[in-house]
């Protein structure tokens, strides 16, 4: 059934979309179409203005997050020969300069994954998957919190969200905060070599324990389930949260999304987002939103290469998204956002009509995504 709502969806937004224009220096922009009800979604333009994310040049896995101060924090993974450093770098003039700032943890194990969040004025977290590694691979799984008080210079542990034995492992958690100012923590849990799933643990007072775990999606289907991001937008004036991961519906890999009109408690709508050609991938997708609810997912792909070595040959696209109409989403033809080979991208809102599209491509880079009505 869901294979043939994902078929059904991908004929109907096809029909309707315009070819893609160049817009010279400025970048590119993608007009689209919209359906019945839902707000017209303008034109999107991806800048041509990528700039380096700090780091000395180096790191991998960029992720964003904007504190109440209007500060921007971003994170990556470093390597100084066998040892991984989670390192922060911010910025005050909305993502144009960035300088060092702090540092989350290191270890020689698998340190990895890092994402930012603040919890409250003054409070941010880092969560991070952080396994110990052995002759033969992982001996044991963690989702490690750790805490700032200082604006993301200094960081302290806080707790384990989650930690397991092997042989099934965890990893790249999403942090976001609910409507009740909790935090909601969603990480990737293997079940078997062939089914992984989104799970979700909460946490009220600012990541000190977590509630037990629980399963948003498809524990009985034998599908891996990962990467996930989060956005909020609304259906025809609802509420509503749209869920993206990289699945193996079209194997190996394909962008899927969930939506939930319930703050997350509950998800559903299950839909493709984007398939590539047969033979090629794409997946490590994040999502974002425009003031109008309209959306943007950004991922990686090798649609564009000859030799298919996933993850290795990848470059990084995105797709934008009509606000949801009904609980179904329109999506437009993928759109170049770096044409080198580009990896783990993420993305945030700058503000209502700028996101910021971060990436590793020689080292932590990102630029700027555009909306005009």
């Amino acid at each position: 059934m869901a294979d043939k709502i994902g078929q059904k969806i991908l004929h109907g937004f096809q029909k309707g979309l315009d070819e893609l224009k160049n817009q010279g220096s400025s970048g590119s922009s993608h007009p689209a179409t919209n359906h019945p009800g839902a707000p017209t979604i303008g034109r999107r333009v991806i800048n041509s203005d990528e700039r380096h994310v700090s780091f000395n040049g180096r790191g991998t896995y960029p992720r964003l997050t904007r504190l109440s101060d209007g500060s921007i924090l971003a994170s990556c993974t470093q390597f100084e020969g066998s040892t991984r450093v989670l390192r922060v770098s911010r910025s005050t003039d909305g993502g144009q300069s960035w300088a060092e700032h702090g540092e989350v943890s290191r270890a020689d194990g698998d340190c990895d994954n890092v994402f930012l969040l603040e919890a409250a004025p003054g409070v941010i977290l880092a969560a991070f998957r952080n396994h110990d590694i052995g002759p033969h691979g992982p001996t044991h799984f963690r989702i490690t919190v750790c805490r700032s008080t200082d604006g993301g210079r200094s960081w302290q542990f806080a707790s384990q969200a989650m930690e397991k034995g092997p042989p099934n492992g965890i990893w790249e958690p999403f942090m976001r905060k609910g409507r009740g100012g909790e935090v909601q923590l969603i990480y990737s849990q293997e079940f078997a070599h062939n089914n992984q799933c989104s799970m979700m643990v909460t946490s009220t007072d600012h990541g000190s324990s977590w509630s037990p775990p629980r399963c948003l999606h498809g524990e009985t289907e034998c599908l891996r389930d990962g990467m996930t991001g989060i956005a909020e937008t609304r259906d025809n004036g609802r509420e509503a949260l749209v869920m993206v991961f990289e699945t193996t519906r079209h194997g190996p890999f394909n962008v899927e999304a969930l939506l939930s009109y319930d703050d997350g408690r509950t998800w559903g709508w299950r839909q493709n987002v984007y398939t590539p050609a047969r033979g090629h991938n794409c997946g490590s997708p994040q999502i974002a939103s425009f003031a109008d609810g309209t959306l943007a997912v950004i991922f990686m792909t090798d649609e564009s290469q000859s030799q298919v070595q996933w993850t290795r040959n990848a470059t990084v696209s995105v797709v934008f998204g009509q606000a949801p109409h009904n609980g179904q989403i329109q999506w437009s033809r993928p759109e170049v956002v770096c044409d080198k080979i580009s990896h783990w991208p993420g993305i945030m809102a700058l503000d209502h009509h700028t996101l910021l599209a971060a990436y590793e491509c020689g080292g932590p880079r990102a630029r700027t995504i555009s909306w005009h009505p």
